[in-house]
């Protein structure tokens, strides 16, 4: 198993919420702590497993919320989750919450 770098102290903080179950909700939770401390960010995650309530369909977990709105879904590469995180960055500076 790799193991991935902690955020520097003070990163700025992004908050998501993911929602799912099983191995990939930890799978992706893994791949987006990874992805967020190689670009210098920290992740405040909040974990939903009642996704049904959410209004979010079981073919679309694990799935990667903010502000309640679905960004990615599915099982994405890290790479993909840093790209999306790279172009969040851009658009809202450099805190991107």
């Amino acid at each position: 198993m790799t193991t991935c770098r902690l955020p520097p102290p003070g990163a700025p903080r992004l908050a998501l919420t993911l929602a799912g179950s099983g191995e990939p909700l930890l799978r992706l939770e893994k791949r987006l702590s990874c992805a967020a401390a190689g670009l210098g960010l920290a992740l405040d995650v909040e974990i939903r497993k009642d996704v049904e309530a959410m209004g979010i369909p079981f073919e679309q977990t694990p799935a990667v919320l903010v502000d309640g709105q679905l960004m990615l879904s599915g099982l994405p590469r890290t790479e993909e989750i840093e790209v999306w995180l790279r172009a969040r960055i851009a658009a809202f500076g450099k805190d991107p919450a």
